[in-house]
């Protein structure tokens, strides 16, 4: 399904090639493999009740920088860890969680 309508298990696992532009169709949960360089994802613009959560599964030191649809990192994932995103219609609020080192 979608970020702004989540359904159970709605999920994608990618190793990304480039820089990667979510959108509001795009799957609410997002296990990315860097695939060897720091990567860009960047979110749709903000809208109410908007939820995405992405999980940085890379196999070295390569990071997943989150940023707003204005082009501002709002939060950087790096190895082992996830984030949880979720729109207030104004913001994205981050919650983000170690992995296991």
């Amino acid at each position: 399904m979608t970020i702004g309508a989540p359904k159970y298990l709605d999920s994608k696992v990618q190793t990304l090639s480039g820089n990667l532009t979510l959108t509001v169709n795009s799957e609410r949960l997002n296990s990315l493999d860097p695939g060897g360089s720091g990567r860009n994802v960047t979110l749709p613009a903000v809208a109410n009740g908007l939820r995405c959560d992405i999980q940085n599964t890379a196999d070295g030191s390569e990071d997943l920088a989150v940023k707003n649809s204005g082009g501002t990192t709002i939060v950087t994932v790096s190895q082992n860890e996830d984030v949880s995103l979720l729109c207030d219609g104004t913001t994205w609020m981050v919650n983000l969680s170690k992995g296991a080192t």
